[in-house]
């Protein structure tokens, strides 16, 4: 039997792999729960976040409609300034600060109010 090498995959998969990591824990998912709505295994999702395996584009459609995402969260921005990371950023934060808002749950709010008052301090602490 042929011995298998493994592939070198560029480093956008190992970038990809780390933000499906994250995206999925911070939306408080495990493996198992991703699998089932994706219908994938969860060893496949393993392998996904690993960087063991590259997706295809239709497979990271899939993955970030099931986390409720957009594809462009789950894809590494390449070659981009700091200033265009920082509009991804922003946005990110203004979709994930609607969204508590919009909780039925005050304890979320809240949770944010505090955050964001500390955050508030660290910033005067700048300046």
């Amino acid at each position: 039997m042929a011995r298998r090498t493994p592939i070198q995959h560029d480093a956008i998969v190992t970038a990809f792999a780390e933000k499906l990591k994250q995206a999925r824990r911070s939306r408080g998912l495990t493996q198992r729960d991703l699998a089932r709505v994706t219908g994938l295994t969860e060893s496949y999702i393993s392998r996904l976040e690993n960087g063991a395996i590259a997706p295809g584009i239709d497979l990271v459609a899939r993955l970030a409609r099931a986390l409720g995402t957009s594809m462009a969260e789950l894809l590494p921005l390449a070659d981009t300034t700091e200033t265009d990371a920082r509009a991804v950023a922003t946005a990110q934060a203004k979709r994930l600060f609607a969204s508590v808002l919009e909780s039925s749950d005050p304890s979320f709010v809240f949770l944010l109010a505090q955050i964001l008052a500390l955050l508030a301090e660290a910033v005067e602490r700048q300046r």
